[in-house]
């Protein structure tokens, strides 16, 4: 591992409640964590609340956290915006704005992992948040192969752990828990405007939007070889800078 890591991995992190949980969990098994946020420059907005919560990590477990913050604006936009009308025509579904971010977010974390010499790769992905499209436990396992191909191990910590569960541990170890509303606590982590259009029924009516397994697995699948062309571009010497853009060392 690069520098003077001796057992490191990275976690894809909000500062929401999984998040939270996942980053605190890994400390059992992991000698650092390094926290990756990123913003996909549309409708995203927040981030004050994921420093927030990184500072709270940090003085409870004093040098054993790293926060990365990136945007992902560029590589978004080839995955996803470039095609979307043309997409959505093919897969009947809005979906694609919330897969087409987190394959961005992969992209920029495979690419995170090798640039630090990181095996092992995290997300706060849940299962009961199995109705977000990208939390579905299919698009969680084709993800997984996705950093199997690089050496990279991924796994998601809290995806057996009930919501219920979660939010107690972070009660009772002090965490701020927002303001609660529903069945959720806002003020905690980044929003993204379409994400919470897109499931804005779900919120209100526990109307949760249908996925069709078919569907999105042949999403994921177009859009890999876009996924393999961008990590291999940093790899080959074009990296991608820390506000998404593109450039050639």
């Amino acid at each position: 591992m690069a520098g003077d890591e001796r057992r490191a991995v990275a976690l894809m992190f909000s500062g929401g409640v999984d998040s939270t949980v996942a980053a605190a969990k890994l400390l059992s098994d992991f000698d650092r964590v390094h926290l990756l946020t990123y913003s996909n420059g549309y409708g995203h907005y927040g981030f004050g609340r994921t420093r927030r919560r990184f500072r709270e990590l940090e003085e409870r477990f004093p040098g054993r956290f790293v926060h990365f913050e990136a945007s992902i604006r560029t590589l978004f936009e080839r995955i996803c915006l470039g095609t979307i009308v043309e997409d959505y025509r093919r897969f009947g579904s809005a979906f694609m704005w919330c897969m087409g971010c987190k394959l961005a977010m992969h992209a920029r974390s495979v690419i995170y992992c090798r640039e630090q010499g990181i095996s092992h790769m995290a997300d706060g992905s849940a299962g009961d948040s199995a109705e977000m499209v990208e939390q579905m436990l299919l698009s969680v396992s084709m993800v997984h192969w996705l950093y199997a191909d690089y050496g990279i191990d991924y796994f998601v910590p809290v995806y057996a752990i009930g919501r219920d569960e979660k939010r107690r541990q972070l009660r009772e170890q002090g965490y701020f828990m927002g303001i609660p509303l529903l069945d959720r606590y806002l003020g905690i982590q980044p929003s993204c405007i379409p994400g919470e259009l897109y499931y804005l029924p779900y919120v209100l009516f526990n109307k949760a939007p249908g996925h069709d397994e078919e569907t999105v697995a042949r999403y994921i699948s177009e859009k890999r070889p876009l996924v393999d062309e961008i990590i291999r571009e940093a790899r080959g010497g074009v990296t991608v800078s820390k506000d998404g853009g593109e450039q050639r060392s």
